[in-house]
């Protein structure tokens, strides 16, 4: 890998990147800007995201750099040359010239990036912890926490011991030291490195098409071809040890070569050239003595007409540019000559031209070797196979932890007193003793590893994807959407908080619009995005919350006339309900995500409510608890910790919710005195529990509160 410009050179070492560079930072910059940062840290506004991660990705490929430099660095103090660091597709890469000098000087160029890595995820993470503990601006947070996981995630894949990745190098040191063969340890840390990747490339496939991931899926498709593709080309470095192991150049070397004179013309050069085997480079000899060495390209680069009168010693490369080696030079050693320009070495031996080594002369033994078969080399040993049983667990925990399975996990997310969220104006409030907590469910697309764990926690609830996110449906959209319910939630809860304070309250709606579908299910063989339920058997509807009650309010299997407003038309489909586990087993549904429709809520004061990044209607009851209190003069709360789940509506009506397992222990974390859950749902708590209380309405959980306080 080369690169396609160079940014700086460091101690000698030119430092750039190529082209692919380019793609990958405009891509991880999009990521950063338009999904992550808003998703994490909402309400900071677009050029906020882009500055955060501008800075991010610039940092990030800064950890790349300096993670290439430590290989790079202790290379150099290994007596090694440094071709250069390029930035690519993949992150970045030292080049390397000539052969590692031993085992333990592999081990210890191999260690220092990630050993790099660790340090600057160490550094981020401390920031991060800081900035909790001195509650930094959140930009400034978003960024160092973001570096300080990435580099963990850099330093955790690069040490898995397959090749040409840190782990690999690491590997093949180690059985080089065990085996005493490079050849040997690098044919079995390759077929690691192949191994590994042809794992990666499954393991995307399989997120592709089972887990959602998308075009993630692919991207490890693609690294897995690479990873493979670069371990047959280390296993081919391995092939070229063991041909050069022992061996001279006398042993590869072009004996006896076509030589010309210096005063030749170039016409009877290229005269020479085409009468017998043609050579693209000849070796210029006087009296004896070599001078020099003739491309036959030098020639064709001269004027047909110039040829005459321009001899050889014109436009050959003189003895000091050809490198010249004598025959019992080690192989290895002159390997490195023949690399570089003109890719071929003169062979003299006590002045006397006795041969010509190209690059031409190690591919031909390379393939001799490769039809003989492998030679045993001298002192070499068969490596232990208990070795392989950690590469082998460590693999295994790589494929774990890298594919996504089509499965959530539903985890207590946070605990959140809503008091500290409403700010109401325009009306006299009572300020609360005590507090309203809503308690949430986190939603996490776990890996297989993940999964495994959280399978047997007891707080964790482990389903399938499609429970929550039907197929079909795009996550970010349904993310969205869920959050604008979220936010229409609170509003309705201020209705119907002031409502049981004896306010007047007016809430008014023109229907319940189609948001999404999902597929196969009993309303998107009748219903379209963009609809809008207006009635259903009749009675009128005005909000997404009348539509759940009703469909809610009779059993699984009912018929329901439901009519629709479609491109300035009324339609009156027939629906039949049907169970949709989603979150809750066995509640009655049509398969429909639903908003209120020019939602208006006129309200007898001014209310505002603290930016969340929460989805969906359930803290819907601790928010109208909540303004309840604040507008009533009695006490409450009274000093206790009151916890709700429950979806509400404008009339105070609580509708069942999902994930209250997670949301159980949720409350427990809090030490919450009460717990109120959507009446029917008391059992998903657990049994015994005396801290929950089931409820139809928002007046039955203020009853609860005014007989116990």
């Amino acid at each position: 890998m080369h690169s396609s410009f160079t940014f700086v050179k460091i101690k000698g070492i030119p430092i750039g990147a190529h082209w692919s560079w380019v793609f990958v930072f405009g891509l991880l910059l999009w990521s950063l800007a338009r999904g992550l940062f808003p998703s994490t840290y909402p309400g900071l506004g677009t050029g906020t995201y882009v500055t955060m991660a501008a800075v991010t990705v610039v940092l990030f490929f800064v950890s790349i750099l300096l993670h290439e430099l430590g290989h790079a660095l202790q290379a150099l103090k290994e007596g090694m040359r440094i071709e250069g660091i390029t930035l690519w597709l993949f992150g970045g890469v030292a080049a390397f010239r000539g052969m590692f000098p031993s085992s333990g000087a592999e081990f210890r160029i191999a260690i220092a990036g990630p050993a790099v890595s660790v340090a600057l995820a160490a550094f981020f993470g401390a920031l991060a912890f800081l900035g909790n503990i001195f509650s930094a601006p959140t930009e400034l947070q978003g960024v160092v926490d973001y570096l300080a996981r990435i580099n963990t995630i850099l330093v955790l894949f690069n040490m898995i011991p397959a090749l040409p990745l840190d782990g690999g190098r690491v590997l093949r040191s180690i059985l080089w030291r065990h085996q005493r063969s490079f050849s040997a340890a690098t044919a079995s840390a390759a077929r690691a490195g192949k191994i590994f990747g042809g794992v990666l490339a499954a393991v995307g496939l399989l997120n592709f098409f089972t887990g959602g991931a998308g075009a993630g899926g692919m991207w490890l498709v693609f690294l897995g071809w690479f990873l493979v593709q670069a371990a047959q080309s280390e296993a081919a470095v391995a092939v070229l040890q063991q041909v050069l192991s022992g061996r001279r150049i006398r042993d590869l070397m072009t004996p006896e070569p076509v030589t010309v004179s210096p005063q030749m013309t170039l016409d009877d050069f290229v005269d020479r050239a085409m009468s017998g085997r043609a050579h693209s480079s000849y070796p210029v000899v006087e009296d004896g003595r070599a001078v020099g060495l003739m491309p036959l390209r030098r020639a064709g680069q001269t004027a047909a007409d110039e040829r005459r009168s321009r001899r050889v010693a014109d436009v050959m490369l003189g003895i000091d540019e050809v490198p010249v080696l004598p025959p019992d030079t080690d192989m290895k050693n002159a390997f490195e000559h023949v690399q570089e320009e003109p890719r071929r070495a003169l062979v003299v031996d006590d002045g006397r031209l006795v041969g010509i080594l190209s690059m031409s002369d190690v591919v031909r033994a390379i393939e001799l070797q490769q039809t003989l078969g492998t030679r045993p080399e001298p002192h070499a040993r068969r490596v232990n196979p208990l070795i392989w049983a950690p590469v082998i667990l460590i693999m295994a925990l790589a494929a774990g932890a890298l594919y996504h399975p089509p499965l959530v996990v539903l985890e207590p997310g946070p605990a959140i007193d809503v008091v500290d969220d409403i700010s109401i104006e325009g009306v006299p409030v009572d300020r609360i003793n005590g507090e309203y907590v809503l308690v949430s469910v986190r939603l996490e697309q776990p890996s297989a590893l993940g999964a495994l764990v959280a399978a047997v926690s007891a707080d964790k609830e482990v389903i399938p994807a499609s429970d929550v996110v039907p197929e079909g449906i795009d996550p970010e959209q349904f993310a969205a959407e869920q959050r604008e319910i979220f936010e229409q939630s609170r509003q309705i809860a201020a209705a119907a908080g002031a409502r049981a304070a004896g306010l007047s309250v007016s809430v008014e709606g023109s229907g319940a619009e189609v948001l999404d579908l999902v597929p196969g299910s009993p309303a998107a063989a009748a219903l379209e995005p963009g609809d809008v339920i207006v009635a259903i058997d009749g009675r009128s509807i005005t909000t997404a919350q009348d539509v759940q009650s009703e469909i809610r309010a009779r059993p699984a299997g009912t018929r329901f006339g439901i009519e629709v407003e479609r491109g300035g038309r009324k339609v009156v489909e027939k629906i039949t309900s049907e169970r949709m586990p989603e979150l809750v087993e066995g509640i009655a549904g049509i398969g429909v995500s639903l908003g209120t429709s020019d939602l208006r809520i006129d309200l007898p004061f001014q209310i505002e409510f603290r930016d969340h990044a929460i989805g969906g209607p359930s803290a819907g009851l601790a928010y109208a608890l909540a303004v309840a209190d604040l507008l009533d003069e009695a006490d409450l709360a009274g000093g206790r910790t009151i916890a709700a789940s429950g979806s509400i509506n404008v009339d105070g009506a609580v509708d069942p919710v999902g994930g209250l397992r997670g949301k159980t222990a949720a409350a427990d974390r809090v030490g919450a005195d009460i717990f109120f859950v959507p009446d029917g749902q008391i059992e998903e708590v657990g049994d015994g529990d005396a801290r929950a209380r089931a409820v139809e309405s928002l007046e039955d959980a203020l009853e609860v509160l005014r007989a116990a306080a």
